[in-house]
């Protein structure tokens, strides 16, 4: 057994209780090598942060996640909304930084547009994420370059959801 620990958050819906097990890491490993990579903010985030505001922002990403994957949601915010309307901003600051030829922007841009694509079948995103991930890798972005190199394979994956006929 080792000494360090993982904290899990286990949210009982029927009782409408959370509650908080210290486990050790040994045990969620396979847990957490199987999951979602997960959010990944820096303690370096939170400390350059009163401790009011860390320990807010900390709870709201808890409270967020918890709902998230909740049938029964505890609802202290509608964290859905706020975090839609988080991404339409982060989404327009990154349209402006690109337009002014950032290469991370363009990249994390191409990586939207391209997910519009596999999610709402139109042909205009996957012309934009193409124009995109070529000026990011032009420019000289790593993740971009790395990226061109399966780009036929994530264009035709792309391609066939536009062609495939619409859901009713």
């Amino acid at each position: 057994m080792s000494d360090k620990r993982d904290l899990l958050i286990h949210f009982d819906e029927e009782n409408q209780q959370f509650i908080f097990y210290m486990v050790d890491t040994n045990k969620t490993a396979a847990l957490r090598a199987e999951a979602f990579d997960g959010v990944r903010p820096d303690v370096a985030f939170f400390k350059e942060k009163t401790p009011d505001e860390a320990e807010k922002t900390m709870g709201s990403m808890v409270f967020s996640g918890l709902d998230h994957g909740s049938v029964h949601r505890v609802n202290i915010r509608d964290y859905k909304a706020e975090s839609e309307a988080a991404m339409k901003e982060h989404i327009a600051e990154l349209e402006v930084a690109s337009r002014n030829n950032d290469p991370e922007a363009q990249y994390n841009l191409f990586m939207e547009y391209h997910s519009r694509t596999l999610r709402f079948g139109q042909r205009s995103d996957l012309q934009r994420a193409e124009e995109l991930l070529l000026a990011s890798a032009n420019a000289g972005c790593t993740d971009a370059k790395m990226a061109l190199e399966d780009w036929p394979l994530l264009k035709a994956a792309a391609e066939r959801r536009i062609n495939r006929e619409p859901s009713v």
